[in-house]
């Protein structure tokens, strides 16, 4: 698994994709997009334990448009055993909508899950969520069961992404930015 060091840059603003490492901001973005995420609705304490789990096992990227968070995700990549990334989150505030924004913030997460081994990525959607679908099954995503009464898994077999696709995955995961607010929070817990 390549280290979060080998994922990032520090200098790259064409994509304003950033690498968020730490709790407390991962918390601040979450309950910013809330409103997108029907889970992250419940409590507080619900939002925090879930920021803590992504800072310590999962990546985290924020899209940024003229300072503005724009759009966000979440992918574990750590199960080696079935080569699975799973996408806990992803969301583009509705301002930000129909700009590629979704696309683009896809495209780093399946990079994350490609530069980390993995072979498939697999997320969980809402069965009511249709525009989340066709956008899924849109990017190479493909139908693979139910999750439970109210969700399915869709699931994308990364080797299926067309040659100049796979250009744009390399692309993707060197423009991510270290997040300099991640940084500096960091630096004042020591």
């Amino acid at each position: 698994m390549k280290s979060i060091k080998e994922l990032i840059t520090t200098k790259n603003i064409e994509n304003n994709i950033y690498l968020i490492q730490s709790t407390d901001h991962i918390l601040e973005i979450l309950t910013g997009f809330q409103e997108y995420l029907p889970p992250l609705k419940t409590s507080e304490e619900y939002r925090r334990n879930t920021a803590e789990k992504i800072s310590n096992y999962a990546f985290c990227i924020l899209l940024k448009e003229d300072d503005t968070d724009a759009g966000f995700g979440t992918i574990y990549a750590n199960d080696t055993e079935n080569k699975t990334g799973y996408i806990s989150f992803i969301a583009v505030s509705e301002n930000f909508r129909r700009r590629h924004f979704g696309t683009r913030l896809m495209d780093t997460l399946v990079a994350i899950a490609y530069q980390n081994q993995m072979e498939y990525v697999k997320i969980e959607v809402a069965k009511t969520n249709h525009t989340a679908q066709s956008f899924y099954l849109n990017y190479g995503y493909q139908y693979q069961c139910d999750a439970g009464n109210d969700s399915v898994y869709m699931i994308l077999k990364i080797a299926d992404i067309k040659n100049q696709d796979k250009d744009r995955l390399n692309i993707s995961c060197s423009s991510i930015i270290q997040c300099t607010e991640c940084n500096q929070l960091s630096a004042s817990a020591q």
